[in-house]
């Protein structure tokens, strides 16, 4: 099976800059008291006091922000503090309302078909590891879900009032994720895409809900091991085999086997009138899997631009972590020969990807990740200031 994820980013350094000012109404220039402004997937954040002010310090290699208040319209703005400079703005935030100037909230009724569907968007949003079963969602009544069914095809669509809450107490965090768009795809029997964009606060919770320290520091470095921010970091740092990581090419190539448009269409019509599903589930893979033979050298699918480091490469890279096995929950997807590693794939989109030795990486919308990192979701989430 396939997994896709995209996963949201925020930058670490030692200098620091003073990033403060106001939040108001656009429409009446009010303050706004309780308002959120955060680095996205990071613990760098806080709240506008009751007159609307802020402060926080920041790295001067932060991309982003986010300021999100329930009611409004969620800013996602790119900010640039590499001239070391203080900052004090004034952001306006709009509130979301219908054609007659009123304010929206979707309610929906949380009947047995609401359950079924959060079921799935659950498994498939926090995950299914041994970490992420532990986690869970506060408000699941602000969780607003459709879906579409076709011959062959399911689609789950997700999206939320507020900030979803999710906390882990293995990890010690709890996460506001501001969640912009879910979408979760079944293709025949064997894809699965999963795709989710949104904007991830994490509040470390373990002083204060006096949780066992060595047990969130043990599960915290559990979830790191192996990740894809533990794979950059190693990357960045041209530690790659020493982290435990190796890297092949890979080049997915058509699968002979696989029916033609016209067959499959004669199948999918076979299906919605049978509605024998089993013929789906009897397609052979679309593409068949050519791994090379021999480690590529980071020089492959890199390039240095003075201190600026990118990955750029064509097909796949096959990224094998050799320290630890997979989660048995992968296992039942995966193949005899990975049950001892974690196998992942990484693919690159378009531009080059700029990375950091945080593990973060710019732009997430022109790398995925398949397979083991793919596989794990928000529930096995750490912040990009995290240090093991």
């Amino acid at each position: 099976m396939k997994y896709i994820i995209f996963i949201f980013f925020s930058l670490s350094s030692f200098s620091q800059v003073l990033f403060e000012g106001v939040i108001k109404d656009a429409a009446t220039k009010e303050v706004l008291q309780g308002a959120s402004i955060y680095v996205p997937n990071s613990t760098r954040g806080s709240y506008s006091d009751f007159e609307g002010k802020f402060s926080l310090e920041l790295p001067i290699t932060t991309k982003e922000i986010v300021i999100s208040f329930v009611g409004y319209t969620t800013i996602k703005t790119n900010i640039d503090l590499s001239d070391g400079k203080n900052v004090n703005k004034t952001i306006y935030l709009r509130e979301i309302k219908n054609e007659l100037n009123e304010v929206v909230f979707i309610k929906q009724k949380q009947d047995k078909n609401w359950e079924r569907m959060f079921q799935v968007f659950k498994t498939h949003f926090i995950g299914n590891s041994e970490i992420a079963r532990e986690a869970e969602i506060l408000n699941p009544e602000d969780v607003i879900l459709n879906e579409e069914k076709t011959p062959g095809k399911y689609k789950l669509m997700a999206n939320a009032n507020r900030p979803l809450q999710i906390k882990n107490k293995i990890t010690g965090y709890i996460i506001s994720y501001e969640l912009i768009q879910f979408n979760h795809i079944v293709i025949g029997h064997n894809q699965i895409y999963t795709f989710y964009l949104g904007y991830p606060f994490f509040k470390d919770i373990s002083n204060e809900e006096k949780l066992n320290q060595k047990r969130i520091e043990k599960k915290r470095l559990e979830a790191y091991l192996g990740s894809s921010m533990h794979f950059i970091r190693a990357l960045y740092n041209e530690k790659l085999q020493e982290e435990g990581f190796n890297v092949r090419e890979l080049i997915k190539v058509p699968n002979p086997d696989y029916p033609n448009e016209i067959e499959l269409e004669k199948i999918l019509a076979e299906v919605k009138l049978t509605n024998d599903y089993s013929l789906i589930r009897k397609l052979p893979e679309k593409e068949i899997n050519k791994l090379g033979t021999t480690l590529l050298p980071i020089t492959k699918f890199t390039i240095q631009d003075n201190e600026k480091k990118f990955m750029k490469f064509d097909n796949y890279l096959n990224v094998t972590y050799t320290k630890a096995a997979p989660d048995e929950k992968f296992l039942i997807f995966s193949t005899k020969e990975n049950a001892n590693f974690q196998v992942s794939q990484l693919k690159n989109e378009d531009d080059a990807v700029e990375y950091f030795a945080d593990g973060n990486y710019y732009n997430p919308a022109n790398l995925f990740f398949y397979g083991y990192m793919g596989w794990k979701k928000v529930g096995d989430m750490l912040p990009f200031d995290y240090n093991p």
